[in-house]
C-alpha cells in the first residue's frame, strides 16, 4: 500500500512509518522542517532498500502546503491508499490565562485546522481514485476527559472526535473511508518536559505515567497492524489504551511496578 503520514520525522509518526516499511509498504514522510524530512528519508532509505520513500515538508496549517503534500504523494507513489493525520502539538502546560495567545493559536492551527486541511485535500483526492482511507489521530480529551493545564490541546482533540463523526456520516455512501486512531499515552517529547522544566509535579505525573504510558516501540506496531486489519472499514476505531486496559494496569500496579522511563534514561 501507499501511505502518507503527517508529522512523521519523530515520535509516533516516525514509529508508524518504520512499521509500515517493515511490512513492505511505501510511504511519504512529512513534517514542517525540510531538513528533518530530508534526514529521515535518507535514514529510512538506507534501512529499507527497495522501498519507495518520498519526503515532503508540510505545515498542515497551510492549506497550500497540504495540497503540495498530496501532489508529491501521487507523483512519487502513483496513488494514496492510507492517509494518517498524525501531526500535532500540545503547547505550554500552564493554566490557560498564562498561555501566550500565539501558543494556543498554534496548537489549534496544527491539531484542528491542520487536520481539517488534510481531510479537505485528501477526501476529494481519494474520491477521485475511487478508494482510500483516512485515519484521524485522537488524544487526551477526545473522550471528554479533562485535565488542568492542557486546555487548548484537550479542546482540539475533543473536536477531532466530533469532526470525525461528522465525516463518517457524510461519507457513508462514498468510496472514501474514515477511521479513528488512538495511541493512548506514549512517551514522546510531547509528553516529557525538558529537564529544566521538571519539578515536583513532574515526579507525581511520572508515577501515573509508569502505570499507563507506553513507548513508541510498543504502541506503533499495534497501531499499524490495526490500520491494516481495519483498512476499508468505514468508522473503524483503532484504540490502544481502552478503559479495560486502564483498569487492568492499575490492578497490576498493586503487584508489580512498571518503569517505562528507565530504559529511556529519563
Amino acid at each position: 500500500m501507499h501511505v502518507v503520514i503527517t508529522g512523521s520525522t519523530k515520535g509516533i509518526g516516525l514509529g508508524m512509518a518504520r512499521e509500515f516499511l517493515k511490512r513492505g509498504h511505501d510511504l511519504v514522510i512529512s513534517s514542517r522542517g525540510a531538513a528533518a524530512v530530508e534526514k529521515v528519508v535518507a535514514e529510512l532509505k538506507a534501512a529499507f532498500p527497495g522501498r519507495r520513500i518520498v519526503g515532503q515538508a508540510c505545515d498542515v496549517a497551510d492549506y497550500a502546503q497540504v495540497q503540495a503534500l498530496w501532489a508529491a504523494a501521487v507523483a512519487g507513489l502513483g496513488s494514496v491508499d492510507i492517509w494518517v493525520n498524525n501531526a500535532g502539538r500540545d503547547g505550554k502546560k500552564v493554566p490557560f490565562f498564562m498561555i501566550p495567545p500565539e501558543d494556543y493559536v498554534n496548537t489549534i492551527n496544527t491539531n484542528l485546522i491542520g487536520l481539517m486541511n488534510c481531510n479537505r485535500v485528501a477526501i476529494p483526492g481519494l474520491y477521485k481514485q475511487g478508494t482510500g482511507m483516512l485515519w484521524n489521530m485522537e488524544g487526551f480529551g477526545s473522550n471528554g476527559a479533562v485535565r488542568p493545564t492542557i486546555g487548548p490541546y484537550g479542546t482540539t482533540k475533543y473536536a477531532v472526535r466530533y469532526f470525525t463523526k461528522a465525516l463518517i456520516q457524510e461519507l457513508a455512501k462514498s468510496p472514501v473511508k474514515i477511521g479513528y486512531l488512538s495511541p493512548g499515552i506514549v512517551i514522546t517529547d510531547l509528553l516529557v518536559p525538558p529537564p529544566a522544566s521538571r519539578d515536583k509535579n513532574w515526579e507525581r505525573s511520572k508515577k501515573i505515567l509508569n502505570i499507563l504510558a507506553d513507548t513508541v516501540e510498543t504502541v506503533t506496531p499495534w497501531l499499524v497492524e490495526g490500520m491494516l486489519r481495519e483498512h476499508g472499514k468505514h468508522g473503524a476505531a483503532v484504540r490502544w489504551l481502552t478503559s479495560t486496559k486502564v483498569q487492568g494496569r492499575f490492578l497490576m500496579n498493586i503487584f508489580k511496578k512498571r518503569d517505562v522511563f528507565g530504559p529511556l534514561g529519563i
